[in-house]
């Protein structure tokens, strides 16, 4: 994907989040119902056709490689894309009895909110392979189709390799390695990066430290700038306004590769993922576990990695990759060691006040 913000409508303010608020969350999904669900771009035709909403761009030229075409091939069914669809918009066209989609790509975190509340089909584990995947990949309710990466950046004219902060301790400790630094305007995983820049482990990560979370803040607020969407974080980098800061390993990869002074690690990255689901009430169940069984095939996950720079979750894909590609991706054997998965239960579960905490913070 080229910015799991932008083409997500996750930019700071959208009320549709990792641990979203549950008051934003159900006021959106109601004037949603109210109005009919009107979907602009999303059709239903004829029975050889499946409707898969998801992210556009990079990212669905990527899925139609790996996985729309294989299917096709398969089955003869052709794969319609369709513009993402928030966890509001699902909820709205449950709730409706109007589903007219047969699966669709959201937001890791968006998927655990929704099987909270009970909006999506259990996995058929008959059909589906459980055992291909990741067992955190393989949820009752959604498959973890690839991993991208929260990672540390930096411009390479304020720091090389070798004098850049080595880990998030000392990226939060302005005085010992001087320089602006930047961060996802947004609760989720800047939480986390806060907790883990204060010392804590990253295997007593949950629940979050909130008074090492606000610390790990405190101390670099005078040097801080936020960055609301993938591009602007990249950028702030390239340009930089900033010396050191957060992106997605996506947003940076091509413009290192194209020649800008930047560069990133993956040590103790947040892994946070995209996800396949099938909305409660879909017209043929069957046939949308039997395109999920397909999508998590090792072949076809490589295809996808070899398309863009984000991670498999069957393990077995990686065998199928050759080493410079490998290199590029965020959980391989060697990039992972010390990546951090984010709780995504976790924030469905305390995002009310994960936020108005955060957002507290920011104001004050």
């Amino acid at each position: 994907m080229t910015d799991r913000t932008d083409q997500k409508n996750h930019s700071a303010g959208s009320g549709i989040l990792p641990g979203v608020s549950r008051r934003t969350f159900l006021a959106g999904a109601a004037a949603l119902t109210a109005a009919g669900v009107a979907r602009p771009g999303i059709v239903r035709a004829a029975d050889a056709t499946m409707t898969v909403p998801n992210s556009g761009g990079a990212l669905e030229a990527a899925y139609k490689a790996a996985y729309f075409d294989t299917f096709t091939e398969k089955t003869g069914v052709k794969i319609l894309g369709a513009p993402y669809m928030d966890t509001a918009r699902i909820k709205a066209m449950v709730d409706a009895n109007a589903v007219d989609i047969d699966v669709a790509n959201i937001d890791f975190a968006e998927a655990a909110v929704l099987a909270k509340l009970g909006l999506l089909e259990p996995i058929d584990y008959d059909i589906v392979d459980r055992k291909a995947l990741l067992p955190w990949a393989a949820d009752d309710h959604y498959i973890v189709s690839d991993v991208a990466g929260t990672v540390m950046g930096w411009n390479t004219q304020a720091f090389t390799e070798e004098t850049r902060p080595k880990g998030w301790v000392e990226f939060f400790d302005a005085s010992a390695k001087p320089g602006q630094r930047s961060l996802w305007k947004l609760a989720p995983q800047t939480m986390e990066i806060a907790a883990l820049g204060a010392g804590v482990s990253p295997d007593k990560l949950y629940p979050l430290d909130l008074d090492a979370v606000f610390s790990s803040l405190d101390k670099i607020k005078p040097n801080l700038t936020w960055w609301t969407s993938g591009a602007q974080s990249a950028q702030l980098l390239i340009s930089n306004e900033v010396d050191v800061g957060t992106s997605w390993n996506g947003r940076l990869y091509k413009p290192k590769v194209d020649g800008a002074p930047i560069d990133y690690t993956f040590d103790q990255c947040i892994f946070t993922c995209d996800a396949f689901i099938v909305p409660k009430g879909v017209k043929d169940k069957k046939r949308a576990m039997e395109f999920l069984a397909n999508l998590i095939e090792a072949k076809n996950q490589a295809v996808f990695a070899q398309h863009i720079p984000y991670g498999p979750t069957n393990p077995k894909a990686f065998d199928m990759l050759d080493a410079k590609t490998k290199a590029l991706l965020p959980n391989s054997p060697e990039n992972g060691k010390t990546a951090v998965l984010q709780n995504v239960p976790y924030w469905a579960e305390h995002g009310d006040e994960l936020f108005a905490k955060f957002n507290k913070w920011l104001v004050g």
